[in-house]
């Protein structure tokens, strides 16, 4: 999980399988991997749709899928989701009772799929509803790099799992409510009535509390970012002009600004 590794190679798109996320790994850790790029890829990557499925299972597990453009016509498909740790329940949901508190495992993987049809083959999964949005090259509303920031802001505010409360059904129901809720939808597809349900009754109900606390993360770890950048380009005058390092104030101590905690 741990060994995640990230490298911008040119004409790859830094969100495909290629790029080391072919296997199952960590929301936090490839969020603090790709921290790093993320001012250059703003312009770059793009959001073209965020959709929500119900696998068909006993467990009726929900998960998010994301499609992100880029140039030279790069496309990636990621899925996020989460589960409860396998070490508290033994790879299974069967120990856990409706008030169980155990720890989330919150998780991102790019599919060598082209779809999201091949997705729901692939996972054996029924497509509820999907959200479009405009993702012309250079016009795009719904920068890819938003949703890293999305998806670990959710991760941090909850980060444990339990079956009537912060589970698969919350985690993917907040993905697609904070993506609505952060960008205009071109286009909806689907039925949102029908997700968040287990046998038919409703588990995810978005509360405006939990929205707010979250959006509030939201907009720190974009501050963070712009504050990152500047601080690159600073340290790229230093570096020219002959400065030395020393005049260079890090973001940390810009303003008050501190490092975001959970990450």
């Amino acid at each position: 999980m741990e060994s995640l590794q990230l490298e911008i190679l040119p004409y790859t798109s830094p969100f495909s399988p290629s790029q080391h996320l072919s296997e199952v790994s960590s929301i936090k850790t490839f969020y603090r991997l790709i921290l790093p790029y993320l001012p250059i890829l703003r312009e770059s990557y793009f959001v073209f749709s965020v959709a929500i499925y119900k696998e068909k299972s006993k467990a009726e597990h929900e998960f998010a899928a994301v499609e992100i453009l880029g140039p030279h016509s790069s496309k990636s498909v990621l899925i996020v989701e989460r589960t409860p740790e396998e070490t508290a329940c033994s790879g299974t949901y069967r120990t856990l009772s409706s008030n169980n508190l155990v720890g989330a495992k919150d998780t991102i993987i790019s599919l060598d799929v082209l779809t999201f049809d091949e997705v729901a083959r692939r996972r054996s999964a029924t497509l509820l509803q999907c959200f479009v949005f405009d993702s012309s090259p250079g016009q795009g509303t719904f920068p890819a790099v938003d949703f890293c920031h999305i998806i670990a802001s959710i991760s941090t505010y909850k980060d444990s799992y339990t079956l009537l409360g912060s589970s698969c059904y919350w985690f993917a129901g907040m993905v697609m409510k904070m993506a609505k809720e952060c960008f205009p939808v071109k286009q909806t597809i689907g039925n949102g009535n029908i997700a968040g349900r287990y046998k038919g009754m409703k588990i995810f109900v978005p509360g405006p509390g939990a929205i707010r606390d979250i959006m509030s993360l939201y907009n720190a770890k974009r501050n963070e970012e712009g504050s990152s950048f500047k601080y690159i380009i600073e340290a790229v005058l230093v570096i020219t002009e002959q400065r030395t390092l020393g005049e260079l104030v890090p973001p940390s101590q810009q303003g008050g600004l501190q490092p975001i905690a959970g990450i």
